[in-house]
């Protein structure tokens, strides 16, 4: 028999054993919800990454946040590499602990710890602290003063366990590395060029010992070394599949157990590197020998010229190299994965006594059992796609209610979205989310669900059909319009996987394109439910069977709002102006182009100035759309407008339902636009005047019994004066019609949500492993769109710089690329953002080519904190149409999509502008810089419609923007300078 017949034989040895582990359950007969903290800097072959799949895979209910994402941590010492203090704060964290409810969290590494005084809170809440440290003993000294504060603590160093005890710290358990089944299942394409007989695949930088052991093997050997720092020539970092790859085609890999600090340990590479099939070769050492025995499992040796002649023993014996592969693998999957490990912790704390851990005591021993005495069923996938994370109150409610109903269905749901902002989803709902529109992460997602739901809201129109592409738009990875929503599912049916939709809205769908993409997408759905008779009328007028779709009221009809009601406090503005006798009058406005603004406007306003002639009245703005540039800026204009007999307030910031219901509580009625926000009113019994602005706010008064509280918007004789006033004769009460025919709406809306959220419960559980994600391709749509498409040149020309309330002009800031302007940059300059501050960038975009051309940009900024909202935003106008961006709200990469209507050059300008005073901060002058940047421009069209579409955000025509706050410069031709104002001191 050859060598490589030899090698062929164990190959095919251990693929059987990857086979049969891959198709093995990991089940330790209780499952808790965990929540997760860690940050996993080498991505998603990261040891943290690592261990959050290896929970998964025992079938806990995990919600993994990432450090780096999330900001939850007080760094006080600027703490890296694993050294500690790095606090996880509880407040920042209280969200998640509210809305996920964990039995246990998680501290993953990091130098991640707790005060004193939050440990003990969250303990009090009945949750089991646990702290993961993977940098012993390096660490230790940072990490050894605050490890006590977590029920357990662990150190991946069997050295360390001593060490800590000597410092009186008894809490620690070893927890040694290992590597997660999906790591050691994962297929990748065979690369022969990493072929090698020996490879070390790890970093060099100031390891004079890895490069001399390395160069010497490399003399009389066939090596390879990959990572930074090497001195053998075409070494090169790798990551991802490319380091699997690299793992897989060498046959022996060296593995060095000595850390930065001097000390002897046992590696996380080990592991990674006998999954992938090779032998390891390593310094004899005692800790390795609880692990692997040497000679049979893994090659030891002493020094560089003991493991240059036993590699080239073990190389010239394929039977012997071969049987210790095998061994190696076997030794393993059977003890060493990362499931192996969590079994065995959880097991010592699930058992926690006393005596067996003296550190609790009785009280906490008994506390920990009771706690994880609760066991959830084995978690199974749901994924929930539609418009969420959004701040739109209404969209959030659904989302509620969904998700709720499918933990109702079946304990072992977890729900994942996808959603348009995920972190704000994983902060409001405690819920697992990822971007929607990025499909190459939705289709790793994708692979461990069970089923997919779309819905619910108005998700199937053709109000963006062209402009994302038309039928074209579904297989370009189109963020917008159908495809938007419909990419995800119909990746998900490739997988086998069944989609549903609930409380779904069609229509209109006047356009070609869009009723064949609906057809298409509603065809292959498992079941249809949708909210409106008129929505099931365009789907069969389309070709869909009538009897495979279902009609169900809204869904916020069956959003259990006992929580929100027990949570809401009523502000002490809106208290203390009932208490001076005022009839306190909710209002929800929207911004919205389609209707005469100025028209309707009046006729409201001069309504409640006639009210206000012979009553005491004061407006409350209730939004249901957070964000500066949405349903608060609608407010705040309207209520600036209003006579100063008439006072106003309105609520914003951390609005959500429990802040919407304790307002409605004490209001005597509301006048509302959205159709949430009415519905929500007319569940808790408040009388409301609707303003339609769309049929399906209509629709909702009608079914409540209530049309004659509804005015349309674009009607010039609507009687707005009579509407209101009829409302307010009700007393703060429902007419009693509405009052019986809202509970019928509530119970078939819970009904049809049960039935829908019981069939989807029934769908078969989705065995697949959870492994590393495939890497992304190295391609994307975009740029294979843009070289089939003829490009166009677009570029930012005459840019000019022009301040308000700033003493110094800046020079023109322009990032160049390729000797072409393609990004605009703009900050404020000042340690201390006075009100009235602003910067401005101004100029055109100039377009190359003839006939309509879309021009894709970004916009992007750099800081987000909650407590400065309000304070600055940015306005960025292209042509006659405006984006208006609360500068602290969000800090997500916002996607932009203009048409031109033919023109070659196209006004444009960005600035950032301060609202309100702001406390002094070195900062600002980097928290404040906002970037637009040009990515591409194709020619579209000559039909297309001119305009500007943002991803998940509300763009103004140019003529209602200059009516808000901060946007007084849109109508300027230059920004005036003033010298010497408050700020600049």
């Amino acid at each position: 028999m050859t060598a490589f017949e030899i090698d062929s034989t164990a190959e095919r040895q251990i693929q059987a054993l990857r086979e049969e582990l891959d198709t093995m359950i990991f089940d330790q007969g209780f499952h808790w919800r965990i929540l997760f903290l860690g940050r996993s800097i080498n991505g998603t072959t990261d040891i943290v990454s690592s261990m959050s799949r290896s929970l998964r895979n025992l079938g806990h209910h995990v919600l993994d946040l990432d450090t780096a994402k999330h900001k939850l941590t007080n760094n006080p010492s600027r703490a890296t590499g694993g050294n500690g203090p790095v606090f996880v704060d509880y407040a920042k964290i209280r969200p998640f602990v509210e809305n996920f409810r964990p039995q246990m969290i998680i501290c993953c590494a990091g130098g991640l710890t707790f005060t004193e005084s939050d440990a003990a809170a969250l303990k009090a809440n009945g949750i089991v602290l646990v702290g993961i440290t993977l940098s012993d003993p390096d660490v230790f000294p940072s990490i050894v003063g605050h490890a006590h504060v977590f029920d357990y603590h662990t150190t991946n160093a069997e050295l360390s366990l001593a060490m800590y005890k000597d410092q009186g710290v008894k809490n620690t358990i070893y927890f040694p590395f290992g590597i997660d089944r999906g790591f050691v299942t994962q297929e990748v394409i065979a690369a022969p060029e990493f072929a090698a007989d020996v490879i070390c695949l790890g970093h060099a930088n100031s390891r004079p010992d890895r490069n001399n052991t390395m160069t010497h093997l490399a003399k009389t050997l066939d090596v390879k070394t990959y990572g930074r720092g090497w001195e053998l020539e075409g070494s090169e970092v790798v990551a991802g599949d490319r380091a699997l790859q690299a793992l897989k085609m060498g046959r022996v890999h060296v593995n060095f157990p000595l850390t930065r600090a001097g000390y002897i340990n046992i590696k996380c590479g080990v592991f990674e590197s006998i999954g992938a099939g090779a032998v390891v070769a390593t310094q004899n050492f005692g800790e390795m020998e609880r692990f692997f025995s040497y000679g049979e499992e893994i090659l030891g040796y002493d020094d560089e010229i003991d493991l240059e002649e036993k590699l080239q023993q073990l190389l010239t014996d394929p039977v012997r190299l071969g049987e210790m592969r095998v061994a190696g693998f076997k030794r393993l999957i059977n003890s060493h994965l990362y499931e192996h490990r969590w079994m065995e912790l959880f097991e010592t704390i699930r058992n926690s006594n006393a005596a067996d851990n003296p550190w609790l005591g009785d009280i906490r021993s008994l506390e920990v059992r009771k706690i994880l005495s609760v066991s959830l069923p084995r978690s199974r996938k749901i994924i929930l796609s539609g418009f969420y994370g959004a701040n739109n109150l209404g969209d959030e409610m659904i989302l509620r209610s969904i998700s709720e109903r499918l933990a109702e269905a079946d304990p072992s749901i977890q729900v994942f979205v996808g959603a348009e902002n995920a972190l704000q989803v994983e902060k409001g709902h405690g819920l697992q989310a990822f971007k929607r529109t990025d499909h190459h992460t939705a289709s790793q997602v994708l692979r461990t669900a069970s089923a997919v739901v779309v819905g619910g809201g108005g998700l199937w129109h053709d109000h963006t059909i062209q402009r994302a592409g038309g039928i074209a738009s579904f297989f370009l990875g189109a963020p917008m319009s159908i495809a938007g929503f419909g990419i995800l599912p119909s990746m998900g049916k490739l997988l086998d996987i069944p989609f549903y939709t609930i409380g779904l809205g069609v229509g209109p769908l006047a356009d070609m394109d869009a009723r064949l993409l609906v057809k298409d997408l509603a065809s292959k759905a498992a079941a249809i439910n949708v909210r409106d008779e008129e929505s099931k009328q365009l789907l069969t007028d389309i070709g869909i069977a009538s009897s495979s779709v279902a009609v169900s009221p809204d869904t916020v009809y069956a959003v259990d709002l006992s929580a929100a009601s027990g949570s809401a406090t009523v502000p002490d503005e809106l208290l203390a102006l009932k208490d001076q006798g005022y009839t306190l009058i909710g209002l929800n406005l929207r911004h919205w182009k389609a209707a005469d603004g100025a028209g309707w406007h009046g006729q409201l306003m001069a309504a409640l100035e006639k009210l206000a002639a012979v009553r005491k009245i004061a407006i409350v703005g209730l939004p249901m759309q957070l964000g500066a540039s949405h349903d608060e800026n609608c407010l705040a204009q309207f209520c600036a407008s209003l006579p100063q007999q008439i006072p106003s307030v309105v609520l914003g910031g951390d609005f959500g339902l429990s802040e919407y219901v304790g307002a409605l509580s004490v209001v005597d009625s509301l006048i509302a636009m959205r159709l949430h926000a009415a519905l929500i009113a007319h569940r808790l019994g408040k009388p409301v005047m609707g303003l339609s602005y769309d049929p399906k706010v209509r629709r909702h008064y009608d079914e409540v019994g209530a049309s004659d509280f509804c005015v349309d918007i674009d009607d010039p004789a609507a009687d707005y004066d009579t509407v209101l006033r009829q409302v307010l004769e009700l007393g703060g009460m429902t007419r009693s019609e509405t009052v019986l025919l809202v509970q019928d709406l509530e119970r078939r809306a819970v009904a049809a949500l049960r039935e829908t959220a019981s069939r989807i419960a029934a769908e078969p559980e989705n065995k697949d492993v959870y492994r590393i994600p495939t890497e992304r391709p190295s391609f994307s749509v975009q740029s294979q769109a843009a070289a089939k498409v003829p490009v166009v040149k677009a570029a930012f020309t005459a840019m000019e710089t022009s301040v308000t309330k700033l003493r110094v002009i800046p020079e023109r800031r322009l990032n160049v690329r390729f000797d072409s302007p393609r990004a605009v940059q703009t900050s404020l300059p000042t340690p201390t953002p006075w009100a009235g501050q602003g910067m401005e960038q101004q100029g055109t975009i100039r377009v190359q080519g003839t006939g309509p051309v879309e021009i894709a940009l970004t916009v992007s900024n750099r800081y987000r904190n909650p407590r400065n909202t309000g304070k600055i935003q940015y306005v960025v106008r292209i042509g006659e149409h405006v984006l208006i961006e609360d500068l602290t709200a969000s800090n997500d990469l916002i996607q932009l999509r203009f048409t031109t209507a033919g023109e070659r050059e196209v006004p444009f300008s960005l600035r950032v502008v301060v609202l309100e005073n702001c406390q002094q901060a070195e900062g600002w002058k980097r928290y404040t810089n906002v970037t637009v940047r040009i990515l591409h421009a194709v020619p579209v069209p000559t039909n297309s419609v001119p305009g500007m579409f943002a991803s998940g955000r509300t763009v103004l025509p140019l003529t209602e923007a200059v009516l808000l706050p901060g946007c007084e410069h849109l109508i300027l031709e230059t920004a005036q300078e003033v010298v010497g104002e408050p700020g600049d001191l």
